[in-house]
């Protein structure tokens, strides 16, 4: 493959000056430079030069104006070219972001909230009602009504689209972020950025998005996540955007797996008992996962019968499409089930293209498109289609209504926020697909600056920004047309103008009005629940990691490795938590440093290699670690497996005044075991039962629980060895159990309801608890004790 690439990029002129290269190395390597040889290589050196400035001269002109393919005159001078196109669109884009600077601020200075009321039917149509936004993973719109072997693979969006608001012809908008620039673009209606990751480099903006100005009309706002919290530091981000709570995977029982991820059933499953306990009206954004690449869903939760004739990664594709679609039904079924349809409305759409580049051709073939060279970046832009549905979870109320209008991502929120009767994001650079024109030109920033769509034409831009090189496509004719000048020159031009225009929106923090910074945006931060652990269990000038070793690198790498925008969060950690946070990377081992805390093991063996010993951050008695807690918390402790092997007479008469009166070895193995302590100047049990068989409590927020008030929800469950071997403690429908064998215990600040430790005792072996975090003290500071 790389031959054949490279054969189409040789020239004969680079058979020319590689020869030129051969004889010269020859030359300066097998003579003495004494030699009269000397001479003939300088000659020699000079021709080539020479060479190289004449065909720069000859076409000068083609490239000054950029319309020059850099490959022209072979592969080793298309470094040059290169070079030379690079510096053209530097300094256009230089000069696009002067133009645009007095045009935006002119903008900014006088944003309204609704520059012109709409007065179309569905302008306000679902004003006041909840509102579920669900970004659907890898998830293209030729699904939508698509059969494989007879079957639908998507039967229930296929209803939802027949019998409510469904636009076709709307396409994804990314970059390098995938995802987060789908998430970024539907709840901010700006183009994701091209080079960067904004959800790292960017997260400290200012945004007045979604979520904000449901947020500002008096809505509860959360989002959900399947996956790991920091992951893309969404964690952070989605304060940003502008949600009051955002659940990852680490607040969820992710036990469930499908396609190695937490499954989209038990995401949903769990997210809906979150959702019901949420003030109404609601904004709840939720993102699936189980239909991520590489589409390798287990055979179990397969739903379609296809065929041996298949191509295997179509049917891949089909059978975990068709998984989350019976999720999403799943969903549904539960909204009506809790009485939440009535007055909630469900928006779904795709985030990106699911079909990899290698498989597009098999698509193509599936979908009739004609294939050819001339044809590939044209076809890629015309499967690039996201389904966009907007639905009723009341059917009752559903609004039949489809149409054609050319969209992107960047037009869910303002379309939704049509619906709802509310003011358009005042920086949006989509618009109301209600109202939108049919002659409208859609950028599309996954492809070369100047790409883009409209109800006419697809344009595929050159990657050297030029237009005469660019591809152009009929889409009423069904051919290729050449890139002529007129309209399609000026649609061309808009769409890189509307990119950059973007992205010094983002880059330059333009993006909120003098008027909008009058307003009471409260600065928000959150952090993994396991941070806050180590925050809480750390001295205070203890070195904190934030992050596992395999994120640290992950960041890095979407980071482009840019020490800059590392640094930028670390010091917002810093700044927020008051705590001395440091990626692992950034640690200078080189002057004496503090005791180093962190929850990855990964870290163990770099540190020790550092002349650090490391052992668990907590390893005491029982009796101690409760003792060492503060007052006014509430202890909530369940059993697996055993708790009880080594709670001795000796031990039972110990712990007792902890509240702990029904665990002991003789009368209570393998047991299930639930118990409520209140810690206030002493400890008292509300509630403490042991069984041998399952137990549940389940205590709703804001209640009194036998004499005592409980401002938070509590979900417990303790199975004994013989009953399901199984620990689970959720607080506030997050799961915060170790799930370890013995007594899991978790500590909820009874003022703030936030957990502040989740532990657990291996009972069964000893008395001691244990966070599963660890401690790292340079070897010249300790007494010689032993690591781990």
């Amino acid at each position: 493959m790389l031959m054949q690439a490279l054969k189409g990029l040789l020239r004969s002129t680079d058979l020319v000056l590689l020869s030129m290269y051969v004889v010269t190395s020859i030359v300066i390597f097998s003579v003495d430079l004494d030699s009269r040889y000397l001479i003939y290589n300088k000659v020699i050196l000079s021709v080539t030069l020479l060479l190289l400035i004449v065909i720069t001269c000859i076409k000068y002109k083609g490239i000054k104006e950029g319309k020059v393919s850099p490959y022209l005159f072979g592969l080793f001078l298309s470094y040059y070219f290169s070079y030379i196109n690079d510096q053209k669109r530097e300094k256009e884009h230089k000069e696009a972001i002067e133009m645009l600077q007095e045009e935006i601020n002119q903008q900014k200075n006088h944003r309204t909230h609704f520059e012109n009321i709409p007065n179309d039917e569905f302008f306000g149509k679902w004003k006041g009602k909840n509102v579920i936004l669900i970004q659907i993973e890898s998830f293209q719109d030729f699904l939508i009504n698509h059969k494989v072997d007879g079957q639908e693979v998507t039967p229930f969006l296929n209803r939802m689209a027949r019998q409510n608001i469904h636009f076709d012809e709307v396409y994804s908008q990314y970059s390098i972020g995938h995802t987060v620039d789908a998430e970024f673009a539907a709840l901010h209606s700006l183009y994701p950025l091209k080079n960067e990751i904004i959800n790292f480099k960017h997260f400290d903006k200012r945004y007045r998005g979604l979520a904000h100005i449901f947020k500002e009309n008096n809505y509860e706002t959360a989002a959900f996540h399947g996956y790991k919290g920091d992951f893309y530091n969404r964690r952070i981000m989605m304060k940003t955007h502008g949600f009051d709570s955002f659940y990852a995977e680490e607040d969820f029982n992710s036990s469930e797996r499908a396609s190695n991820w937490m499954s989209d059933r038990s995401f949903f499953d769990q997210s809906i008992n979150r959702i019901k306990n949420m003030r109404e009206p609601f904004f709840s954004f939720m993102i699936t996962l189980t239909s991520h690449f590489p589409f390798d869903l287990d055979r179990k939760y397969w739903g379609l019968n296809i065929s041996k004739d298949q191509d295997d990664f179509m049917s891949g594709y089909y059978q975990s499409a068709n998984y989350t679609d019976r999720a999403l039904e799943y969903f549904y079924n539960q909204l009506v089930k809790e009485g939440l349809h009535e007055n909630t409305v469900l928006v779904f759409y795709g985030d990106h293209e699911g079909v990899t580049l290698e498989n597009l051709p098999t698509l193509f073939n599936i979908l009739g498109l004609e294939q050819d060279n001339f044809l590939r970046g044209i076809n890629q832009q015309r499967v690039a289609k996201i389904p966009f549905i907007l639905a009723s979870a009341d059917e009752e109320q559903s609004i039949n209504y489809t149409s054609s209008n050319t969209g992107s991502t960047l037009d869910i929120s303002g379309t939704l926020l049509h619906l709802m009767g509310l003011p358009a994001i005042s920086y949006e650079m989509g618009q109301s697909l209600f109202i939108s024109s049919p002659n409208r030109i859609v950028p599309l920033t996954q492809y070369p600056l100047g790409s883009f769509v409209s109800e006419k034409i697809f344009c595929y831009a050159s990657l050297t920004g030029n237009y005469s090189e660019s591809s152009f496509f009929d889409r009423g004719k069904n051919r290729l047309i050449l890139p002529t000048s007129g309209e399609n020159k000026k649609h061309f031009e808009y769409s890189k103008q509307q990119i950059i225009k973007s992205e010094y929106l983002i880059t330059g923090n333009e993006l909120i009005s003098h008027n909008e910074e009058n307003k009471n945006y409260i600065d928000m931060f959150d952090i993994n629940p396991k941070l806050e652990e180590l925050i809480f269990a750390a001295e205070k000038d203890a070195i904190i990691i934030p992050v596992g070793k395999s994120f640290e690198e992950e960041y890095r790498k979407q980071t482009q490795y840019d020490f800059f925008i590392l640094n930028n969060l670390q010091n917002y950690y810093c700044e927020q938590t008051k705590r001395n946070i440091k990626f692992f990377s950034m640690i200078d081992f080189d002057v004496r440093q503090q005791i180093i805390y962190f929850e990855d093991p990964q870290y163990i063996d770099e540190l020790v290699n550092e002349g650090y010993c490391v052992t668990d951050s907590i390893s005491e008695s029982i009796e101690v670690f409760l003792d060492n807690l503060p007052d006014d918390v509430c202890i909530i402790i369940t059993a697996k497996d055993d708790a009880s092997n080594q709670i001795d007479e000796l031990t039972y008469n110990k712990i007792q005044k902890y509240g702990l009166k029904k665990l002991k070895r003789e009368t209570n193995y393998r047991f299930s075991y639930i118990n409520l302590i209140y810690k206030n100047k002493g400890f008292d049990s509300i509630y403490e039962l042991s069984s041998n068989s399952a137990l549940e409590l389940h205590i709703e927020r804001n209640q009194f629980f036998n004499g005592l008030y409980l401002p938070f929800k509590v979900d417990a469950i303790s199975r004994g060895a013989l009953h399901g071997n199984y620990s689970e403690i959720n607080v506030n429908g997050s799961s915060y159990s170790l799930n370890k064998r013995g007594l899991n215990i978790v500590i909820v600040n009874m003022q703030t309801s936030k957990v502040l430790q989740s532990v657990w005792a291996d009972t069964y072996l000893n008395t001691t608890v244990k966070n599963g975090m660890f401690k790292a003290v340079k070897n010249d500071i300790t007494d010689g004790g032993e690591g781990l």
